[in-house]
């Protein structure tokens, strides 16, 4: 597959995301090991995690609304600057109250560029090539994220302890993590609108994006029971530490970027709906044989696979909601998909460490892969042919009804096509009622 359909200045932004995904990625797996080191209790370190997480989610719907509203460059801007600053803090001070802070910053930060993100990458594409674009976003956050993690492997050759070879790293990977704000400012367009939508709901989309979160929901709540707490289930089960769960996680997450390639290929051949559900239910499969797997080592292989297959559906899904959603309502679609994603993923984590802790090794995996089947039926009563974006064109339209009477609305999108769109409200068996008007249209 080659991305070179995709825009140039998109793919720039794009690629530009990797050094901020490679300090996220070292942040996230760090702070955990030095923060202890530096003498934080494990209580406030919980803290600290939460308030990041608690942060991103508060903030994430708000800051979508005003990139919907105002634009996307500046907001992906201030976003990705504050990350860089967050990635920073630990290497320069291990004060509590400053680090609160910072994770309340980084929490904001994160709300405002991955909020945005997927809503500007389906502005400046087409189509044809959001596929494309959204495998190779998937491949940089994944091969770049995990490249952080790696990075303590190498903390023996710094020559200095392992307190120092953290500072150092953090204040290393900020600075270089700056340079993802440096590609959104040199090449992110300005979509700022002239007519700025009102009201905070996504009135045109809200039907679509709650059927198709309800969907994604199901996915968050399974993941939790067993994802987060792959580590300790390892643990439990074959006795082994993070000195070997660490180092597969890193490889999972290298290998599903790596294999995402392949993600535009599926599509096409199947289609975003069947592809989704294609690749979602063989990972099923492996996911149930992890419980019966005789070594760590099987199972490790195992959970690669099921990873590198579930998450082939990652750009696809990404895709499938992008083609869907009105284009002044996007970034609050991708939110809205995220809060209902990470809430029950929180809650359901807390469910499966009680699990394991009880002694139930494998109900996780059953549980999850029952959630699995149910989101199969549900994404299966979306008609491909509507998120896909492969409509027909008609070239002249009257509509006449006494039924009804409703205000119409008519947009372009990149590729010269007008759509023109009852309001969602009124409904059919495959969603909204939506007619395509070609530009030469009498």
């Amino acid at each position: 597959m080659s991305f070179e359909a995709i825009p140039r200045d998109t793919r720039n932004i794009v690629l530009g995301a990797g050094p901020l995904a490679a300090g996220l990625g070292f942040y996230q797996v760090a702070v955990a090991v030095f923060l202890p080191l530096e003498g934080i209790s494990i209580t406030n370190l919980g803290i600290l995690l939460a308030t990041l997480g608690l942060t991103a989610v508060a903030f994430s719907i708000p800051f979508a609304i005003l990139s919907d509203r105002y634009g996307r460059k500046e907001i992906m801007l201030v976003g990705s600057t504050l990350g860089a600053i967050v990635i920073m803090i630990p290497g320069l001070s291990s004060n509590f109250v400053i680090l609160e802070i910072s994770a309340v910053v980084g929490g904001v930060g994160q709300a405002m560029y991955v909020g945005t993100w997927n809503a500007y990458l389906a502005d400046t594409t087409t189509f044809d090539v959001r596929p494309e674009t959204f495998s190779l976003s998937f491949m940089t956050f994944a091969i770049a994220g995990g490249m952080g993690t790696f990075l303590p492997a190498f903390f023996p050759l710094f020559g200095t302890n392992l307190l120092t070879a953290h500072r150092i790293t953090f204040i290393a990977l900020g600075l270089v993590s700056s340079l993802t704000a440096f590609t959104v400012h040199n090449w992110a367009a300005k979509t700022r609108r002239e007519t700025p939508r009102k009201g905070i709901l996504p009135h045109k989309s809200l039907g679509l994006i709650m059927k198709f979160s309800a969907a994604n929901l199901l996915i968050g709540l399974g993941a939790g029971l067993i994802i987060p707490l792959i580590p300790t289930w390892f643990y439990l089960r074959f006795g082994v530490t993070d000195v070997f769960s660490g180092p597969l996680i890193a490889a999972s997450n290298i290998m599903m970027g790596l294999t995402a390639v392949g993600a535009p290929r599926v599509a096409r051949r199947v289609g975003l709906v069947n592809g989704i559900v294609m690749t979602q239910a063989l990972s099923t499969v492996f996911l149930l044989a992890i419980p019966f797997c005789p070594s760590a080592v099987v199972a490790g292989v195992l959970y690669v696979i099921r990873s590198v297959l579930m998450n082939m559906a990652s750009p696809l899904s990404d895709t499938f909601l992008m083609n869907m959603i009105a284009e002044d309502e996007r970034a609050t679609a991708s939110s809205f998909n995220a809060v209902l994603w990470n809430l029950p993923n929180a809650g359901s984590t807390v469910v499966g460490g009680s699990l394991l802790n009880n002694g139930n090794l494998s109900l996780p995996f059953y549980l999850w892969s029952l959630v699995c089947y149910v989101d199969h039926i549900l994404l299966q009563n979306f008609p491909e042919e509507y998120a896909s974006g492969h409509r027909k064109s008609v070239g002249y339209l009257i509509l006449r009804s006494t039924a009804f009477s409703a205000e119409c609305w008519l947009s372009f999108d990149v590729s010269g096509v007008a759509e023109f769109a009852l309001p969602t409200r009124f409904y059919d068996s495959h969603g909204p009622l939506r007619f395509l008007l070609t530009p030469s249209t009498p």
